[in-house]
């Protein structure tokens, strides 16, 4: 049954390839496949970005607060040699929380800054989201993970999406009686993270630093503390001219 829907496909294939006044189809005889590839690597390099938020009915006293934190941050990375061009700290912003009020009864002054760590070396990682994850004030925690060969990587997982499509195109092929030829056309689909393709994402915070943060109490220690695998696939789509087989000498 499998051989001769196989076989259908291929004649179909044939078929279409015979008009000649249909410009949008190969005017030779050619299989149509798609193929993949997958690989789980280990990162080497990371990114965290937290948001420090500080309430207070004085601003001067938030921003002193703030200020403090900002040192902290900042006296952790170097303590792990993480570089000052590798700490961003964004512009303070400052706003008033509607519906809270002082002891007093003054207003509330919220002031805020995002801060974003590049971590060049992912030993550090444990040691640097431990020790931010208990500090007061740090919240809307958000990380990416990557690797600094991805383009060879890259590389090795469209060759190996384009061998798999090659092997799906000889099975086809030989099911029509005809034989694969050279490859005469290949699109590479995106590079894409199966966390998010196909479910697997971890639901306490997005892993491509960007979408919702997580709030502190909300993240969970030990899997804050571990570097993930990157789970990448790559997709192609390939046309492969298909030939005749060679006729049998007596």
């Amino acid at each position: 049954m499998l051989k001769a829907r196989l076989r259908t496909a291929v004649l179909v294939l044939l078929l279409a390839s015979s008009g000649a006044g249909a410009s949008s189809v190969p005017d030779y005889p050619f299989v149509h496949v798609t193929g993949s590839s997958f690989l789980a690597v280990v990162p080497d390099i990371a990114s965290l970005d937290f948001e420090i938020v500080v309430p207070d009915a004085d601003p001067a006293a938030a921003r002193a607060v703030l200020e403090a934190r900002v040192g902290e941050v900042r006296d952790l990375a170097q303590q792990l040699g993480i570089g000052a061009d590798d700490i961003a700290v964004r512009e303070v912003r400052q706003g008033m929380r509607k519906e809270e009020r002082a002891a007093s009864g003054a207003p509330v002054y919220e002031l805020r800054c995002d801060v974003r760590i590049n971590v060049r070396n992912v030993a550090n990682w444990a040691a640097l989201a431990g020790g931010l994850l208990g500090k007061p004030n740090l919240d809307g925690f958000a990380t990416s993970f990557d690797r600094t060969d991805m383009d060879t990587i890259h590389d090795e997982l469209v060759t190996q999406a384009i061998q798999d499509a090659r092997r799906r195109a000889d099975v086809m092929a030989a099911a029509g009686g005809r034989r694969v030829g050279g490859l005469m056309g290949a699109t590479p689909d995106t590079l894409k993270n199966l966390s998010t393709a196909m479910g697997l994402e971890r639901g306490e915070f997005r892993r491509d630093g960007g979408g919702d943060r997580a709030r502190a109490q909300d993240v969970d220690r030990e899997q804050w503390l571990a570097v993930p695998a990157l789970k990448l696939r790559q997709p192609v789509d390939v046309i492969f001219r298909l030939e005749n087989l060679p006729r049998r000498t007596r």
